[in-house]
Formats: C-alpha cells, structure tokens, sequence
C-alpha cells in the first residue's frame, strides 16, 4: 500500500513539472502596515510649524494594516492538491482572474491617486481642493485619443474653454459632444503634471461614435477631476499590486491628519478599491484577507459591505473572532471606526 502511495505521489509530481492547469491558486499574502508605507509632506503635531488650521501629522497607537493575497496563475497540477487540501486556498478558473501584464500596476497607481483625494476631501472637504482640469484616467486602445494622449495628462482647457473648475469633466463632455464623429476636439493638456511647470501641448483629437449612449460622441477616455492636493503624498506600493489597498491608503491618510485618531489602539486590517469620491468597491479573495488579517492579530476587518458575509464565514471556518465593518464609502468607515 505504501509503495502505492508513494508511486502516486511521484508521479502528481512528474505531471506537476510537464502540466499547467487551467485554474489560479489563491493563498493568503502578507498584510503590511499601511502607515508605513505614507509619507505626508506636512509638520508633525506639536511643532512650532504645526500652526492652527494647518495639516499636520499625527503619531498615533494602533495601526491600519492592507491585506493581499498571493496568486498562483496557471497552476500546476500538484499547486493546485495542495490547494484542495488547505481550507485557507481557493481555486478559481483563470478566466476569471486573467494575468494581464501591467495591468496590476497602473490599477494600484490609480487606486494611490484616488485614495489620496477621497482622504484629502474626507478631512477638508472637497470644496476646499483646487481643481486645475480634467485628468486622464485611462485611453481606449485603437482610438484616435490613443495616438496623442496617455494615462497622466491633465486637460487643462478643451476648444479654448477652461477645465481648471469643479465642472471639469462636465465641460469636457460637452466639447467633445459640440463635434460630430470624425471631427476633433482640440485640447490644451500638461504632461507629467506632478512637477507643476505649467508646461502644456496643444493637440487635436478625434471623435469617435459611442456604442453605448449616451453620450453619442466621445474620444475613448476615461476622466475625473485633476485635484491639486495642499500637500504632497508620498506612497511606497513596492511590490504591492492591484486596486484594492484603495480603502487602506485612504484611511492611512485620514489617520495621519485628520482630527481623530481611528484606531484608538487597535490592529485594524481592511480591503476595498477606492474612487476620488470615497466610494468602496469589491474585490477579489475576500477569504484569504481575512485570513491575512487573522496573521496579524487584527481585531478589526474593513471590507465592501456586499462582500461582509463572506469576510465573516471566512473568520467562522477557522474560528477567528474578528469584528468585520462593511461599508460602501470613506465616509462610512472613517464614522464606523469612530463609533466603534
């Protein structure tokens, strides 16, 4: 019998080196201290620059971890066993979770951008940031906007009409809607705006028609408003990928200046994508954050209020007693931290 075993066993290995799957294996990751990884160009409290009504920086108990979970793509026939064998892995059919080269990256830079806005309004209020023009988010491949225009730049007036206004995107749509399908839209942007140089391009840019109206004209991008924050944020996301440290980084930041302190002591781990409007969204292993956040002695988990039942069957199936927040904005969980 043994020999039969062992037999079995080497040969699951033999497949293992030959075959890949056509499933991914997710593990549980690491869950890193968000703070650590935030650097806020703003005076520590109680220092002589710590001036009233300014931002300063706060150094508080407690600490705000981000969960991940490791990924497996394509796994091999013996990753995939060992898997079926660990209450704490899943499996899930590639098409699900395509591997897309870059795609990781440019998602957790805009969950960074984001973050640091949502933060940002949350302690001074939207109102109270300056908006210098539409910034583009994302270009559609294949368009005409993907031969003159990349993720970063910031539009700055549209057809001779100004975008440096809370209507940015507003206005921009209704420029882009003023011109008919193969015409263009002639757009002043600044490239690399993080330097500030006011160094700006004029460019032309085709409309194409929309497959989804309305509206019926579009260029093929994706814009929000270009928020010039009050102080510079500094994040590390070395070898972090993906948008769901979102909720993390923004939290982070509302710890660090904003007027109370959220953790009160506490280990508290989260997870959720962010927009610059502090809107949460879903995110992929919920289960195995849990179990990330279990690794650091959390007491405390912040998740998508749709995806809280999970969190919580996920901390039952191993007995960890976690107190788990769903939400569905900043806001919410900034006031839910607060609470309780």
């Amino acid at each position: 019998m043994l020999a039969v075993v062992v037999v079995l066993l080497l040969g699951i290995g033999l497949l293992d080196l030959h075959f890949s799957g056509h499933y991914d294996v997710f593990v549980p990751g690491e869950a890193p201290n968000a703070e650590s990884h935030v650097t806020i160009n703003a005076p520590p409290s109680g220092s002589p620059e710590c001036t009233p009504g300014a931002l300063c920086v706060h150094k508080r108990s407690g600490s705000i971890h981000l969960t991940t979970v490791g990924v497996y793509y394509s796994a091999p026939i013996f990753q995939l066993l060992q898997a079926k064998l660990d209450p704490k892995d899943a499996i899930y059919p590639e098409v699900e979770y395509p591997n897309t080269p870059g795609q990781e990256i440019q998602a957790m830079d805009t969950s960074q951008r984001d973050g640091e806005v949502a933060a940002l309004g949350e302690v001074l209020g939207y109102g109270n940031l300056k908006i210098d023009g539409a910034l583009v988010v994302s270009v559609a491949d294949k368009t005409p906007a993907a031969k003159v225009l990349q993720p970063g730049d910031v539009i700055r007036s549209a057809d001779g009409v100004s975008l440096a206004t809370a209507t940015a995107t507003n206005l921009l749509e209704s420029a882009v809607g003023a011109h008919s399908v193969g015409q263009t839209v002639n757009l002043t942007i600044l490239r690399d705006n993080k330097t500030r140089d006011n160094k700006t391009m004029d460019v032309n840019v085709g409309i194409i028609k929309n497959t989804t109206p309305p509206p019926a004209e579009i260029m093929g991008v994706e814009v929000e408003p270009d928020f010039v924050l009050p102080v510079k944020i500094n994040i590390d996301a070395s070898g972090i990928g993906g948008p769901s440290a979102g909720l993390s980084w923004a939290l982070s930041i509302v710890q660090l200046v904003g007027s109370s302190d959220l953790t009160r002591g506490r280990t508290i781990a989260d997870t959720g994508t962010i927009d610059y409007l502090g809107n949460v969204g879903d995110i992929g292993g919920i289960q195995q954050k849990v179990y990330g956040a279990e690794a650091v002695g959390a007491t405390v988990f912040l998740c998508p209020k749709d995806q809280a039942a999970d969190a919580r069957a996920a901390a039952a199936k191993v007995g960890y007693h976690l107190k788990v927040m769903g939400v569905t904005t900043l806001h919410q969980a900034v006031q839910d931290l607060l609470a309780g």
